[in-house]
């Protein structure tokens, strides 16, 4: 009797074995159908180890406009502190890059075609047109941060204060991986941005003990446009070998 019973039981369990796995099978959820019947651990599959991070770190390639630090204060500050010393574009924004050859038209009398004299190349500004967002005081933080920020790297030194005189500072445009645009050196030509009346402003608050006291309405979703002016010293362009701008050297080194 006792040999009867076990059989039934093995034939039972094996029964809802078969249709756990067939019904785990059909719908996907095999995995945690096992681990509910404690025949998976938390791992995985029978016990195997969870899957582990790559070993190798990738770069980001999100589109960041870095900034030096002196520049980071008041509203900006929060865009060293959490953003590494630079304007994050938070979605992928739409880039306009020009680059032209410059010839001279000759026209020789009595000719029915011009001929093209090669004069010099050259790499037009980049313009950069990116929607900003915030759902809550934090993100709105980040959005006025980088609104005070831009506005910063369009000014000189000017009046009193230290370095009277200087020019606005260079800036590293970094994106999208080592053939786009790899800490290319850029200065701020023409910043723009847009207070839709259309979305909510939330209220940021920069009192106690902040270095920018006082609040600030500031847009759930706003759009900021960006032109950047290449600016390579001139070490860069004397380095510069066609060779060298084939293989990729010269991308890897900002140049583009």
């Amino acid at each position: 009797m006792a040999d009867f019973k076990t059989k039934v039981t093995d034939f039972a369990t094996n029964a809802a074995g078969n249709i756990g796995n067939a019904l785990g099978d059909a719908t996907g959820l095999s995995g945690p159908l096992k681990r509910l019947g404690g025949i998976l651990k938390p791992g995985g599959e029978d016990g195997a180890t969870p899957p582990q991070p790559s070993a190798k770190v990738k770069k980001d390639k999100r589109l960041k406009i870095k900034i030096g630090p002196s520049y980071l204060g008041g509203p900006s500050k929060i865009l060293a502190s959490k953003l590494d010393n630079a304007v994050l574009f938070p979605y992928t924004p739409q880039i306009i890059v020009q680059t032209r050859a410059n010839y001279n038209s000759v026209q020789p009398t009595h000719s029915n075609y011009a001929f093209q004299a090669y004069s010099n190349s050259q790499l037009d500004s980049i313009t950069i047109v990116g929607t900003f967002t915030a759902q809550n005081a934090g993100e709105a933080e980040i959005v006025l941060g980088t609104i005070h920020a831009l506005r910063t790297v369009t000014k000189m030194h000017f009046g009193g204060g230290a370095n009277v005189g200087a020019p606005p500072p260079v800036c590293l445009l970094s994106g999208f991986g080592d053939f786009m645009f790899n800490d290319m050196p850029v200065v701020i030509s023409s910043f723009f941005f847009t207070l839709n009346e259309d979305v909510d402003y939330i209220n940021v608050q920069g009192g106690n003990g902040s270095s920018y006291p006082g609040s600030t309405a500031c847009p759930t979703r706003c759009e900021i446009t960006v032109e950047c002016l290449p600016a390579f010293s001139r070490l860069d362009q004397a380095s510069f070998t066609m060779e060298s701008y084939i293989d990729g050297t010269m991308n890897k080194r900002g140049l583009i």
